[in-house]
C-alpha cells in the first residue's frame, strides 16, 4: 500500500513539474510580433491661462461661422450625448461655443490641448474629441 502511495505522489509531483516547465517554456517564447506604435496625444499644448478656461475632461468646440453650429452640435451629441449641465460640471461634456474672429473654422480645446480643424466633418476633430472627452 505504501508503495502505491509513493508512486502516486511521485506521479503528481512529476506532472506538476512538467506542466510548470512547459508553461515557463511557452511564456518565454511569447514575444509580441506586432511593433508597439506610440503616438503622441492628439492636438497641441495650450499655453497656460489660455481662454476659454475649460474644466478638465470637457471638450469645447469653438467656431465663428454660425452656419457650423448645427453640425457641431450634432457631432457633440453623437460623441458626448445630449447637452447636460451635470456632465459639464464633472468634466464629461462636449460643448459648442461661438467665438467671433477665429482664424480657422473650428478650434477644439480641452484644459490642456487644442486642435484647429477645417470643419465639423474633419476626421481629426472627431478623433480629438473622442480621445480627450473625460480625460483629466
Amino acid at each position: 500500500m505504501a508503495g502505491k502511495a509513493v508512486l502516486a505522489l511521485g506521479t503528481v509531483v512529476l506532472t506538476v513539474l512538467l506542466v510548470g516547465a512547459a508553461a515557463a517554456f511557452f511564456v518565454s517564447r511569447d514575444d509580441a510580433t506586432v511593433p508597439r506604435i506610440t503616438q503622441p496625444d492628439p492636438g497641441e499644448a495650450r499655453p497656460p491661462g489660455a481662454e476659454p478656461a475649460v474644466r478638465p475632461g470637457n471638450v469645447v468646440l469653438l467656431h465663428s461661422d454660425e452656419r457650423l453650429t448645427l453640425e457641431l452640435r450634432r457631432l457633440a451629441e453623437r460623441i458626448g450625448g445630449p447637452p447636460d449641465p451635470a456632465l459639464a460640471e464633472v468634466g464629461q461634456a462636449v460643448l459648442v461655443q461661438r467665438r467671433p474672429n477665429l482664424d480657422v473654422p473650428v478650434t477644439a480645446v480641452t484644459a490642456t490641448r487644442m486642435l484647429e480643424a477645417s470643419g465639423p466633418d474633419d476626421p481629426a476633430l472627431e478623433r480629438f474629441t473622442e480621445y480627450w472627452l473625460g480625460r483629466r
